[in-house]
């Protein structure tokens, strides 16, 4: 009996002793992806393409590293550029092995600098901007393969900085475009939505380092 209890007591201790692999981290992947830009200040939507980088640092959370290039028509009379470089967290509080046919959910925060310039068509005339942001929002891989992925993100980013402002009125009929950029800093908004290819290259370490102790 008193051999059965001491048993018991150490199956507990057996179970932390025992050691699993994380199949996930370490991995680098390389993408690309369309972006579009929703609720824009200016009434019109951004399209655009990028590329993208990650490096999954553990199983449940990993890291995007992009860069994107949006333009937007303003009622035929302007043009905005917008460039976004940064880099977000992706946390998966669900499940997180890569498999193919498998969804995998994933939430998302992080920083970006950008370049936003806008110009009228008329005469090249322009407003440009640099600035800063936070994003943070929700997205998901679809696995295609084990090495491969396509991804949807939807994030809000929140811009700091002298926003650019285009105002289309109308004139005897005639439409124009006044372009104006603010003399104080402010917060400016928009939703960014991007879809993208992804493809696992590399692993940045060796199995023996994925070795980690059942807690």
């Amino acid at each position: 009996m008193k051999k059965l209890i001491l048993l018991a007591l150490l199956i507990p201790l057996i179970g932390r002793g025992q050691e699993h692999i994380d199949t996930e981290s370490g991995y680098f992947q390389l993408g690309v992806r369309n972006a579009f830009s929703a609720f824009s200040d200016d009434g019109a939507n951004g399209f655009g393409y990028g590329g993208q980088f990650r490096i999954r640092v553990l199983s449940r959370l990993n890291t995007d590293w992009f860069a994107d290039y949006i333009t937007t028509d303003i009622a035929g009379l302007a043009r905005r550029e917008d460039v976004h470089i940064g880099w977000s967290v992706l946390t998966y509080p669900f499940n997180c092995e890569t498999t193919k046919g498998k969804i995998t959910p994933y939430i998302l925060a992080g920083h970006c600098f950008d370049y936003s310039k806008v110009t009228k068509n008329s005469d090249g005339y322009y407003k440009e901007k640099w600035s800063s942001a936070v994003q943070a929002g929700l997205g998901a891989h679809y696995n295609i393969t084990d090495r491969t992925d396509i991804s949807l993100t939807a994030q809000y980013m929140m811009h700091l900085g002298k926003d650019i402002k285009a105002n289309v009125y109308e004139v005897d009929g005639k439409k124009d475009v006044l372009i104006q950029k603010n003399k104080i800093s402010g917060i400016e908004g928009h939703m960014l939505i991007n879809i993208s290819l992804n493809v696992r290259l590399f692993d940045m370490w060796d199995q023996q380092h994925k070795r980690k102790k059942i807690a």
